[in-house]
């Protein structure tokens, strides 16, 4: 596949998810928040694969920011989003006894989609790719 091809598909699938976030942030936190942790590492994997830097499978968006070079435009706004790096695993398993913790406040879920949809607008026009 070529990393064009490539860029293209994680841009989809980013877009993808915060539309799954968007619809899931009223009645289901937990999962809307996961989903926008994912929303923002598939616009981070984009930056990554232009950049020419393998990653793997992690979904740390702080590692992410890491990889990046140095003086890369978006380092630190992909490091600021580092945030949401939990919610890839916290919100979708109990703890070792049973418990869930406490869903994110709406609020806090809708304000998180509006700077996930701005980062991915952030990396579309950076990547010079349109919707």
């Amino acid at each position: 596949m070529s990393a064009a091809r490539r860029i293209a598909a994680f841009l989809t699938l980013a877009d993808e998810e915060l539309h799954a976030a968007r619809m899931l942030a009223g009645g289901a936190p937990r999962q809307a928040a996961y989903y926008l942790q994912q929303a923002a590492e598939k616009a981070a994997r984009a930056l990554l694969t232009a950049a020419g830097v393998p990653f793997g499978t992690g979904h740390n968006l702080g590692l992410m920011a890491s990889a990046l070079p140095a003086k890369h435009p978006l380092k630190q706004r992909v490091g600021g989003l580092d945030r949401h790096s939990g919610a890839a695993t916290l919100y979708r398993y109990p703890s070792p006894v049973g418990r869930l913790p406490p869903p994110p406040d709406i609020a806090t879920v809708n304000a998180e989609v509006a700077d996930v949809a701005a980062f991915i607008v952030e990396v579309r026009e950076f990547l010079g790719i349109e919707v």
